[in-house]
């Protein structure tokens, strides 16, 4: 498919040493993953702020399989469960924005207790009143994520 090569959703796909340690899911459809800081050394994470890609390199939903879509659609349901048991997220923003990636994907972004409302929406990620992660807090979230849910598929099994 066009772009593939210089895909980044791809590269990090096809290194997962990379990266493997933001990774809170991974099956043959999807990946979920916490978005790292913008570098080696920030601390710039918004906690609990996750991405859902297709491991199918995928521009735009249109193109996903019905398998892939149905897969996409668990997860944001399963990653919203993760992030209000685990994080305590008040409320779960699911976002597909595209402009950046010329991969498919979701951000799922929570929203904590106590968030003014001109922080709401895509711009909660902007309010002050959040602690940022470096990457050892971005990778021990998304341990966090993956104790939960072992916890909750437990008290839920896939039928």
């Amino acid at each position: 498919m066009e772009g593939m090569e210089a895909c980044v959703v791809c590269a990090a796909l096809n290194n997962p040493e990379s990266s493997r340690d933001l990774w809170i899911h991974e099956d043959d459809l999807v990946l979920l993953a916490h978005v790292p800081p913008s570098n080696a050394t920030a601390i710039d994470a918004y906690p609990g702020h996750l991405l859902l890609v297709p491991r199918r390199h995928v521009e735009r939903p249109g193109a996903v399989t019905d398998d892939e879509a149905q897969r996409i659609g668990l997860w944001i349901a399963r990653a919203s469960r993760m992030l209000e048991s685990a994080l305590g997220a008040e409320h779960v923003y699911i976002a597909r924005l595209g402009d950046g990636w010329a991969h498919l994907h979701v951000h799922i972004i929570p929203r904590y207790a106590g968030t003014p409302e001109r922080y709401r929406g895509l711009n909660v990620r902007d309010w002050p009143g959040v602690a940022r992660c470096d990457r050892a807090k971005s990778a021990a979230i998304a341990e966090q994520l993956r104790q939960a849910w072992a916890s909750l598929s437990a008290e839920r099994p896939l039928v």
